[in-house]
């Protein structure tokens, strides 16, 4: 028998107020979390700190997860040593950011909606109740004939199915301060429910939740009855935003635009790399501009738009705490760090970054910047860490970094925390941490460390922490004294081991001249991811892997040298040197001419070399899409064939203007050069990619509109390769490049500057009439001659 809907409401009704001292708050156990020192930034009652869930009449339970920022200015960071030190595995496939989830910043809410606050009329949970929009008006209607709800100040309506944003029965609620709409279907907003398309009047709510609520976009208006402070929008589908969304919120603290899920639907039919550059949320370039209070922003693992990097540089100087995690990032630009105020910056999983990264990246932060996150991004050199005189902790996991040198960390005074794990790094035979006094602890797990040589022993004695797992490290004495009291002096930390090691000596050629010998000690170490397979050392000769701990062969007295490649003593060291004189002048002679030699050709053919290399690598990329599938017409690939335009026209979305106010009446206008133009001549029905190689394959000539825009857009860097590789394949050599401003050379690709290097471009005057005049003539001439021939 079917329940009527008035039926089903009552019993919803019943059910609230039989278990609302229990729903409440979550029984279990919970970590008590303490707010952060954000509030108190602003000036608010200390009654607000309740913003985070805790502190006076309004204490919680918490959710359990913990807040990685500060508790107050100045103190450390929270951040867990299990995730920084062993590199935790990425849950369920998603990498893993720094700032972490929602469920960090909001303790007073579980992860499926429930309120964790205690109880008392302040509190209302409504969630995983299952109400529709009508059903949930009138469960309102009958709970306010029964409790007073202008006393609700925390409120859950998280995991309904509600809709419709149910604003005119959240009037009923005029002192609520922390919402959550979680998990409920805002798909659509639509204009005969007006009523439901923005929040009501609410001048104390301070928190909104609303992640995982189906959200493709806002109205505009949306927010302009609340005066926020913290902004949960994750897990959504936005793809888009107005401009004015965030006008009213001058007072915002925390925003979090994490994990949007933006997917085309119908674009995954063509399979191939660059289809993953489309999809992505689009963003104007003011979008940040109204938040003037803002501290923390998150948009860990959001795809943007190429244009939409633009909008970064509106973000003011309050800001802190950043996540510009897994965005697609395409490189390191300055106006990324004009608020100069960063204090916590991830810019993990961003492949590609790295080859932008220079000695005054991170310069606007140098001031600033405490915390950087830098995983999984092919960093491969440390020269950009030289302004960061103020950081603290640096996470470098996941890339390809093989030698480390003492150079990349004299300005690294402060540096308290150094993740180097899952890179190539081997052994290093120059003390590098001589100048990072405040370090406590290092990660080089899952290197490539063969040995442990005197300087690295000398630079973990300086270390509280330290992990080694992972490495296949060779069975000597260095490594056994290393280890070999390891197992009696367990600490209370778990998984960490005191290391007894005995003193180690270092020669007289070690960081104290003129002195013999100077003992140090590894005693006060521990090993904070020690197992035993972990830890096992290998016998090349045998190819076997041994425990260290039951070799008997290096049991030797304390006071003997533990390193066989410690200096020798003085005279000794002379009598080697005199023997092996002769026989390394010899071969430093050779080495030296050999190096000349080659020194001299690459300086002569660098440029051929590399450009050759260059053309082998773009014929294997582009030698993927050569699928018949992909033409729309394979005429244009004969060389005597009719071709359809005389113009391929490669530009950004930012130069739109110029090509469409300058460039089309002066080609098409004036002389009847026939442009390509992908909005307007692109054939509908048929991908990005099938058009940009047959309109390619049928213009006579292609033209290349050059900008700083043009560097950032995934699609011009595509055509730009494409049309290098399509000029080999058809043998013909018509290429114009016209340069619409100035590119510093540290901005320019490797292809574009040797473009500009072999071929002759045409630059757009700015200033002077004639002098346009002049271009245009020019390019007339240029295409005439290319189209008479």
């Amino acid at each position: 028998m079917e329940i009527s809907e008035s039926y089903r409401n009552l019993i919803a009704l019943v059910i609230l107020l039989l278990v609302l001292p229990e729903s409440v708050y979550l029984r279990g156990r919970f970590v008590a979390v303490r707010a952060t020192a954000t509030n108190a930034t602003v000036g608010e009652d200390p009654t607000d700190c309740d913003v985070l869930g805790c502190g006076g009449s309004y204490a919680c339970y918490g959710n359990g997860w913990p807040n990685y920022l500060p508790y107050r200015p100045g103190e450390r960071y929270n951040i867990p040593l299990s995730p920084f030190h062993v590199g935790s595995s990425l849950q369920q496939g998603e990498p893993e950011c720094l700032l972490g989830s929602a469920n960090n910043y909001l303790p007073w809410v579980t992860q499926e909606g429930r309120l964790t606050v205690r109880p008392g009329r302040h509190a209302l949970d409504m969630s995983n109740l299952l109400l529709n929009d009508r059903g949930f008006a009138s469960l309102v209607q009958g709970v306010s004939a029964l409790v007073p709800l202008e006393e609700v100040q925390h409120l859950s309506l998280a995991y309904n199915a509600l809709t419709l944003v149910p604003s005119p029965s959240l009037k009923k609620f005029p002192n609520v301060r922390l919402l959550s709409l979680s998990g409920n279907f805002f798909t659509q907003f639509y204009d005969d429910s007006v009523d439901h398309n923005r929040l009501p009047l609410l001048p104390k709510l301070r928190v909104l939740d609303m992640r995982n609520c189906s959200l493709r976009t806002l109205p505009g208006d949306f927010f302009k009855n609340v005066d926020l402070q913290y902004l949960f929008l994750s897990y959504n589908h936005i793809t888009t935003l107005p401009a004015e969304i965030f006008y009213p919120l001058r007072s915002l603290l925390h925003l979090d635009l994490s994990n949007m899920d933006t997917r085309r639907v119908g674009e995954e039919r063509i399979e191939n790399p660059f289809m993953k550059l489309i999809a992505g949320v689009d963003l104007h370039q003011d979008m940040f501009y109204p938040l003037s209070s803002l501290v923390f922003l998150d948009l860990s693992n959001t795809r943007l738009e190429y244009q939409a990097f633009i909008a970064l540089r509106s973000i003011q100087r309050r800001v802190k705490y950043v996540s510009y995690c897994n965005i697609g990032l395409p490189a390191i630009v300055d106006y990324l760090f004009l608020a100069k105020s960063i204090e916590m910056l991830d810019i993990s999983y961003n492949v590609g970054v790295a080859q932008s990264l220079h000695s005054a990246s991170f310069t606007l932060l140098a001031n600033s910047l405490e915390v950087l996150y830098f995983k999984d991004s092919m960093v491969q050199q440390l020269n950009w860490l030289a302004p960061l005189q103020k950081l603290r902790v640096l996470n470098l996991r996941g890339n390809i970094l093989r030698m480390l040198h003492r150079e990349s960390f004299t300005n690294l005074s402060n540096l308290e925390q150094l993740d180097l794990s899952y890179n190539y790094i081997s052994a290093w035979n120059q003390q590098v941490f001589t100048t990072t006094e405040a370090l406590q602890s290092v990660n080089l797990r899952n290197n490539s460390i063969v040995i442990l040589t005197t300087d690295m022993l000398y630079d973990f004695s300086r270390l509280a922490a330290m992990g080694l797992g992972g490495n296949t490290i060779q069975c000597s004495c260095n490594y056994v004294k290393f280890l070999r009291n390891i197992l009696h002096n367990r600490t209370d930390v778990p998984g960490a081991y005191t290391i007894s090691a005995e003193p180690l000596i270092v020669g007289k050629h070690g960081s104290v001249p003129r002195v013999a010998t100077v003992k140090l000690s590894l005693q006060h170490v521990q090993l904070f991811d020690y197992d035993e397979s972990e830890y096992f050392c290998m016998n090349f000769t045998s190819n076997q892997k041994l425990d260290p701990l039951e070799l008997l062969d290096c049991m030797i007295p304390d006071d003997e040298l533990i390193n066989a490649d410690l200096p020798e003593p003085e005279e000794l060291v002379e009598q080697e040197h005199a023997k092996n004189h002769t026989l390394v002048y010899i071969l430093v002679s050779v080495a030296v001419s050999f190096l000349i030699v080659c020194a001299v050709g690459l300086f002569y053919y660098w440029f051929h070399i590399k450009y050759f290399f260059k053309i082998i690598k773009n014929s294997a990329v582009l030698s993927f899409f050569n699928d018949d599938k992909l033409y729309l017409d394979k005429s244009g690939l004969l060389k005597e064939a009719d071709f359809h335009y005389d113009v391929f026209v490669s530009y950004s979305n930012a130069d739109r203007t110029w090509v469409l106010d300058q460039l089309l009446p002066n080609m098409e206008g004036v002389i009847q050069i026939n442009l390509c133009l992908h909005e307007r001549d692109f054939e509908v029905g048929y991908g990005i990619l099938e058009n940009i190689i047959s309109c390619m394959d049928r213009s006579r000539c292609l033209m290349l509109i050059v900008s700083e825009s043009f560097l950032l857009s995934h699609w011009c860097q595509f055509e730009m390769h494409l049309a290098q590789h399509r000029l080999l394949e058809t043998r013909r050599d018509e290429l114009i490049l016209v340069l619409l401003e100035d590119l510093p050379k540290r901005k320019c690709p490797k292809t574009l500057s040797y473009l500009l290097k072999t071929k002759t471009y045409i630059k757009w005057p700015t200033k002077s009439v004639e002098e346009q005049l002049l271009f245009w003539k020019r390019l007339h001439k240029a295409l005439l001659a290319a189209k008479g021939a």
